[in-house]
């Protein structure tokens, strides 16, 4: 199904996380789900998919402010992005544009700063 600009609007989807653990068991699940529709004993399920929004673009104003918010020198802001602090210092000066998955990690940085920071140092923020 499609908008008026041609994007995906939503499908139905039934994920379960993949892990170590479970691997195996979703992978002869997924097989067995897949011979019972070759034979006409099943449908397969229905998926729940949104196209995901190209990430905002920011100017240097507002990457800087983000950054403060966050209380953190650009050196440390490098080390969120896995960048170097000139990269930083080139995107906040508006020299340089930031890629697309630095741009989407700053759009959840935004959003939820805290949890976004727990991920990425494996620490509770305090």
């Amino acid at each position: 199904m499609a908008n008026k600009r041609g994007r995906v609007m939503r499908e139905r989807i039934n994920r379960e996380r993949v892990n170590k653990d479970n691997f195996e068991e979703l992978l002869l699940k997924s097989a067995k789900e897949a011979v019972r529709h070759t034979r006409g004993e099943a449908t397969l399920s229905e998926k729940l998919v949104s196209l995901i929004e190209e990430p905002p673009q920011y100017s240097k104003r507002k990457i800087k402010e983000i950054r403060s918010k966050l209380g953190v020198s650009q050196s440390t802001f490098a080390k969120i992005f896995g960048e170097s602090t000139s990269a930083i210092q080139h995107w906040e000066q508006g020299n340089r544009n930031m890629s697309k998955s630095a741009r989407r990690l700053l759009d959840l940085i935004e959003k939820d700063a805290e949890t976004v920071l727990e991920l990425i140092t494996n620490q509770k923020a305090s």
